[in-house]
């Protein structure tokens, strides 16, 4: 057995994104923020939290021109955290805003520098999910 141990890992990104409008909150994105958070009151998907709760894209809103639409909804129907797509399974996405697209998270693992879907890759922000109580498996950067 390997004893505990800090890996720390730097993690570049080239992504090319395509041409696209410059986002503002859609009426559908409004309407579908409303009925997670504040209908249904999903808390964080990840750790339950329901401070501070944003709602983020699983296909990325500035990626969504260069994506086939069929294959989003395939991957939805693998990772499908609300049932949405499963209880929607005939109606094509036509958006990143679809309900089906979106997902409550907090600040912290929304945006956050150590465990934030947007700041570290996904075979260690996914298994925060799971994680044993008092056990952490990422932490805040220092600043440099």
């Amino acid at each position: 057995m390997t004893a505990a141990h800090e890996q720390r890992e730097t993690l570049h990104e080239d992504v090319l994104y395509p041409e696209h409008v410059q986002r503002k909150e859609s009426a559908e994105f409004t309407r579908n923020k409303h009925r997670l958070v504040r209908k249904l009151d999903l808390p964080c998907w990840v750790c339950g939290s329901r401070e501070k709760r944003e709602v983020h894209h699983l296909h990325e809103w500035s990626l969504w021109p260069a994506l086939v639409p069929e294959r989003v909804l395939d991957a939805l129907y693998c990772f499908d955290p609300y049932g949405f797509t499963a209880h929607d399974p005939e109606t094509p996405i036509e958006s990143p805003d679809d309900i089906r697209n979106l997902l409550v998270l907090c600040e912290e693992h929304h945006r956050g520098a150590g465990e934030g879907v947007h700041r570290i890759s996904w075979p260690i922000w996914l298994p925060q999910r799971a994680v044993k109580p008092g056990i952490q498996i990422t932490k805040i950067p220092e600043a440099a």
